[in-house]
């Protein structure tokens, strides 16, 4: 076998000695390391000695590979034996793992290992105990499985969780990045418990730091004023179909988005003015009746029968979405109305602002607070809760019809608040 100092001149012009025979240079500076030489390819080779017997492990192709990757990895391979390690052993093995993985990727559609493959199983193990376990599974299938399906746990950092939420962010959805935040986190942190990696590396280490930047938690205080509420219910009343009845219902009863929009009619008794929101809907994983006042009545009643089921919805299976556009609509025809008057556009505003805008009314109409409380369907902590089992019902009848009365009364005014 010829010995001669590589260069790069040296392996651009080696050709075979004659047509189908074959050539084999080897590096003078690195015993072992050679070129291979045939009528169609040039390949990079090393030969080591493990355990007594002499073998040999191919480095890969040039021009793909040049002198000086291919030196190095010749090198890499010299190390690793002299630890100890068959680099041939590793590369077969190696092998064998990438087509059981293809092989099990065939089968369930994710590579072993990959986050992929254990939201899958997070899905099919976890998700259907949660109350909302198909949302859950419907937003990592949305927002994170197109990146991330075959990435492998292992590889994942915080940099990458970054890049998955800035486009959410710069959307300006920052609650929904801040949900995909939590939702990833938890499923990582579910495969850490079974052993499936050593530690979540998407999750910041700097505990009880504050977060910064567009990510960082806000509490909101927007209550708002019996006139906005008044410009909300009358801009509803001139917009056609679903979402402008579901806002208000909202506005008259405090409830949670999501349970409005998911409302049954097999949840509803209107001759009685209940509606009974079972456990496996709600929040809090308890039961909650909620008395409906004459006029929400009147606004449920009126629902087109879409769906046998669902009582706001556009779609026989499944309750309201699309909460972004049309809520974009209901503000521009509110400050449509508003400009007519004079005023400046309605400050921003949310669907949950409802929510706490009642709660808040209830205060200032002298409702004590473990009523109110009940009526958004907080639950009482400490003895009181424990030992006071009383339904309430009455007193958060009473409390809803005095605010539907404020609520009504505010529509009717034509009086607006002075600047």
């Amino acid at each position: 076998m010829p010995k001669v100092k590589l260069t790069t001149k040296t392996v651009e012009h080696a050709k075979p000695p004659a047509p189908g025979a074959r050539l084999e240079l080897f590096d003078v500076s690195m015993p072992g390391f050679g070129l291979r030489v045939g009528d169609a390819n040039k390949s990079w080779f090393v030969f080591y000695r493990h355990e007594g017997k002499q073998k040999r492990l191919t480095l890969g192709h040039y021009p793909a590979l040049d002198l000086g990757k291919a030196r190095e990895k010749a090198a890499t391979v010299l190390e690793a034996v002299e630890a100890g390690i068959d680099p041939a052993a590793e590369k077969k093995a190696a092998k064998v793992q990438a087509k059981a993985a293809e092989a099990q990727k065939e089968a369930t559609g994710y590579f072993p290992g990959s986050f992929g493959g254990l939201a899958d199983l997070y899905f099919r193990q976890e998700c259907p105990s949660l109350r909302r376990g198909k949302e859950v599974e419907a937003i990592v299938r949305r927002e994170v499985l197109p990146s991330w399906k075959d990435r492998a746990l292992v590889d994942l950092r915080r940099r990458d969780l970054v890049s998955l939420l800035d486009p959410i962010t710069s959307a300006g959805h920052i609650q929904k990045a801040h949900k995909v935040r939590e939702i990833t986190l938890r499923i990582v942190n579910w495969g850490v418990d079974r052993g499936d990696l050593e530690a979540n590396a998407l999750a910041s280490p700097s505990r009880g730091r504050k977060r910064g930047g567009s990510l960082q938690r806000q509490s909101r205080d927007r209550v708002l004023t019996y006139e906005e509420l008044r410009d909300i219910w009358l801009a509803c009343d001139e917009i056609s179909g679903t979402f402008p009845d579901m806002v208000k219902v909202l506005m008259l009863t405090g409830q949670r988005r999501d349970e409005v929009s998911g409302m049954q009619r097999a949840e509803l008794d209107l001759d009685a003015g209940v509606w009974t929101i079972p456990s496996d809907r709600y929040k809090t994983g308890i039961v909650h009746v909620v008395p409906l006042v004459p006029a929400a009545c009147q606004i449920i009643k009126r629902q087109a029968r879409v769906s046998d089921k669902f009582v706001f919805t556009t779609v026989p299976e499944a309750g309201f979405t699309g909460y972004s556009w049309a809520k974009a609509v209901l503000d521009k025809k509110i400050n449509e109305r508003r400009r007519e008057s004079g005023v400046e556009d309605i400050p921003r505003w949310t669907l949950h602002d409802l929510r706490r805008t009642l709660r808040t009314g209830l205060s200032e109409l002298r409702i004590g607070s473990d009523v109110a409380e009940r009526v958004i369907g907080h639950v009482i902590g400490g003895v009181r809760g424990v030992y006071d089992r009383h339904s309430y019902m009455e007193e958060k009848k009473d409390a809803l019809e005095k605010w539907a009365s404020v609520v009504l009364d505010a529509v009717k005014s034509k009086v607006r608040d002075a600047p």
